[in-house]
């Protein structure tokens, strides 16, 4: 194997533990070229797939726009992939160029259901064309002040931290006690190759200050706890941990202190978003108390991780905005097209919220 192949599947190893996606399949990915785009939902689209390693570009890909770091990019001089305005999603093969077609009138919030009906199609010429699904809530700017505290900036947390402050939000707190490694980078949009090995919080503290000096920043290098909480007293906290324990963590210290959160969860193609504050059923009468982690890592793609910090964004906006609530738990499939509404009720003995 070669440096550049062995380079790529080093890069994308977390992806690589998704069922149905192999070395082989990988490195035929990256193959795929774009070229020029047209309007924001074709550059999200685009990141997102390059992101999953479609990572062929030409000199006319807006590079300094969209991925101005992304080290695996590699320059070609024919682009292989043609995005197009459409009514349907549709892919039409000629020689050696998909022309991929999609409604550009979407919203950006379809972006990760777009690249993910792509990247199917990748995977085994299967993908919906029509667009039904329904969000719980919408990506608005924030017109209401508001603080809020967002525990960890991975591949649930960088996405969410960036969408939320480029909507306006002034007051975040930012708790992350993690260091980043290479096989974050394909989903963790705010880190690069060079950031490897770096505590998150030290490169968060520098890039967010360049990247939004009007907004107040606080980064905690270190794990959350309730002294934390209760000292930053937010409007609102957002869960993107990657185990249980801190779920439970988070959950039982919200409950008791009274500050409502959003939390999610993916693996593979699917995750779930839910808001939880006193008077609904807690997490632990989602999940059950005996949830435990294990040691081996999940596969997780960007588009789907995207599509969860998305849509947790969204009900953190609402909230803010509106100060209401969601009470059920939104449910999604990316590989399947699915999306359900589920309704939690309150376990009797539960200790938290009952």
């Amino acid at each position: 194997m070669d440096m550049e192949s062995e380079f790529l599947l080093n890069w994308y190893e977390r992806q690589l533990l998704v069922k149905g996606i192999d070395d082989r399949l990988q490195l035929k990915l990256s193959g795929e070229t774009f070229g020029r785009l047209t309007g924001e939902l074709e550059e999200l689209v685009a990141e997102l797939l390059i992101r999953s390693g479609l990572s062929g570009i030409t000199k006319e890909f807006p590079r300094q726009e969209i991925l101005p770091l992304y080290s695996p990019l590699i320059y070609r001089q024919e682009e292989t992939v043609i995005f197009e305005d459409g009514p349907l999603l549709e892919i039409v093969v000629e020689k050696e160029k998909k022309r991929i077609s999609f409604p550009h009138s979407l919203p950006s919030a379809f972006a990760p259901i777009i690249a993910g009906r792509i990247f199917s199609w990748f995977m085994d010429g299967k993908y919906e064309k029509a667009f039904n699904m329904k969000l719980p809530a919408g990506l608005d700017r924030i017109g209401r002040p508001g603080k809020v505290m967002v525990v960890g900036a991975g591949g649930l947390g960088a996405p969410l931290i960036k969408i939320l402050l480029d909507r306006g939000l002034k007051d975040i707190a930012i708790v992350e006690p993690g260091e980043i490694k290479l096989n974050n980078l394909h989903r963790q949009i705010l880190y690069d190759y060079g950031d490897v090995g770096y505590p998150k919080a030290t490169i968060l503290e520098r890039k967010l200050s360049r990247m939004y000096p009007s907004a107040r920043v606080k980064i905690y290098r270190e794990r959350f706890t309730e002294a934390l909480l209760r000292s930053e007293k937010p409007d609102l906290v957002v869960s993107c941990v990657d185990n249980y324990g801190a779920r439970y963590e988070i959950n039982d210290s919200s409950y008791r202190s009274g500050i409502p959160y959003v939390d999610s969860a993916v693996d593979g193609f699917s995750g779930y978003v839910m808001f939880r504050r006193r008077g609904l059923a807690c997490y632990r009468c989602f999940m059950g108390d005996d949830r435990k982690d294990t040691t081996a890592p999940k596969g997780i793609l960007p588009f789907t991780s995207y599509f969860g910090a998305m849509l947790q964004a969204a009900v953190t906006i609402d909230f803010l905005n509106r100060r209401g609530s969601i009470e059920k738990v939104f449910w999604f499939d990316l590989r399947n097209d699915m999306y359900e509404e589920i309704d939690i009720g309150k376990r009797e003995n539960c200790k938290v919220c009952n």
